[in-house]
């Protein structure tokens, strides 16, 4: 069978970056992993952040496409950031730096956030609609509460490293949300609970 070079290298820049970070690792040293010369990567990958690219344009979204009707849907889709988030942990360790770097990643991150955006703040109108939301406190309340959700899935990799200590993004965003819910969305959260890390529980408002 033909060795296909391109998918290779990418392959063996994803390990590495997952098992170093995206600073430590060079474009030789990829090519050395891969018993080729550094001209022939470079051949396939100009620059280090092209290979970036390449991987996130093969990336697939899992996120769901339509916004969630329940609170158990709005938990699958911040289970769904927070699996996105380990499976990609050197790009979003790098986050802020390849959106500087590159044009095209910059590009495809305005892409994910308008994405999940315009998603979950559908989502919180439909909960809202559903009586398991309370109304916006002032306008725009919903959008900054999901900025605050969407910060947190971006940067809580290097955050707990700096913290000292890895703990659930999804606990801290339920954190977020948790003082929108009404009585009746309380109640509607308890069965998510217990999933929630340890200890780790949304205090009451």
């Amino acid at each position: 069978m033909k060795r296909d070079t391109r998918q290779d290298i990418l392959n063996t820049a994803q390990t590495l970056f997952r098992e170093k970070g995206y600073n430590a690792v060079s474009v030789g040293e990829i090519a050395a992993a891969l018993g080729i010369s550094k001209g022939n990567l470079t051949y396939y990958f100009k620059r280090k952040e092209e290979i970036v690219e390449a991987l996130l344009e093969g990336t697939n979204p899992t996120l769901p496409q339509d916004p969630p009707q329940t609170l158990a849907q709005l938990d699958d889709c911040l289970r769904d950031m927070e699996q996105a988030r380990e499976n990609n942990a050197f790009y979003f360790r790098s986050h802020a730096q390849l959106g500087q770097l590159s044009e095209k990643i910059r590009a495809k991150q305005r892409g994910v956030y308008f994405h999940h955006s315009k998603l979950l703040c559908q989502g919180l109108a439909n909960l809202a609609g559903r009586g398991l939301l309370r109304p916006e406190a002032f306008l725009g309340e919903y959008v900054r509460v999901v900025d605050t959700v969407f910060l947190t899935a971006v940067y809580w990799l290097p955050f707990c490293e700096i913290k000292g200590e890895v703990s659930s993004f999804r606990t801290q965003a339920w954190s977020a949300l948790y003082p929108l819910l009404t009585e009746a969305g309380r109640q509607a959260l308890a069965p998510i609970l217990p999933s929630l890390e340890a200890g780790d529980t949304p205090a009451e408002p």
